[in-house]
């Protein structure tokens, strides 16, 4: 991460891990579909294919497996002391950031599963050509905000 002179992260957060987990039982679900059912009907049709099938199967989910979580563990907002950072990407990288100063309304929404389960989204809007940052599934996002305001007022001292 790029950081300016004299600046310092305050808070790093990651989307819920309901965002993470709720993926990943899906695959588990589709995987255990496959092997009990797939397959199995494919080493009755064509014979020596079952053996393969777990193979590609196994591979399979450990690949989209990974591929959720590292997508997961590089999704990231950095509050800093000057600039608010959207970081995605796995192998490529963007970044996007906005002044503290330059921030105009900071708003969180969320469903009731979201106000059960602790997450919601996060809208930052601002003056000038960043436009709109908003930030899906992120945990206590009240509390997020109420930190982004709080630095904000900071930056106005």
């Amino acid at each position: 991460m790029f950081l300016l002179p004299n600046e310092k992260v305050i808070q790093k957060v990651n989307p819920h891990w309901l965002f993470l987990t709720i993926p990943l039982i899906e695959i588990l679900f589709f995987f255990f579909l496959y092997i009990f059912i797939a397959c199995p009907y494919l080493g009755i049709v064509i014979h020596d294919l079952q053996g393969f099938c777990y193979i590609v199967s196994l591979y399979l989910l450990f690949f989209l497996g990974a591929v959720l979580c590292l997508d997961w563990k590089f999704n990231r907002l950095y509050l800093t002391n000057k600039r608010l950072i959207k970081e995605r990407g796995i192998i490529g990288k963007r970044f996007m950031s906005i002044q503290l100063t330059k921030i105009q309304n900071v708003s969180c929404a969320f469903g009731i599963f979201g106000w059960l389960f602790g997450y919601g989204d996060l809208t930052i809007e601002s003056a000038g050509t960043e436009g709109k940052m908003t930030f899906e599934g992120m945990p206590w996002p009240a509390k997020i905000k109420a930190a982004i305001e709080k630095e904000m007022q900071n930056q106005n001292k």
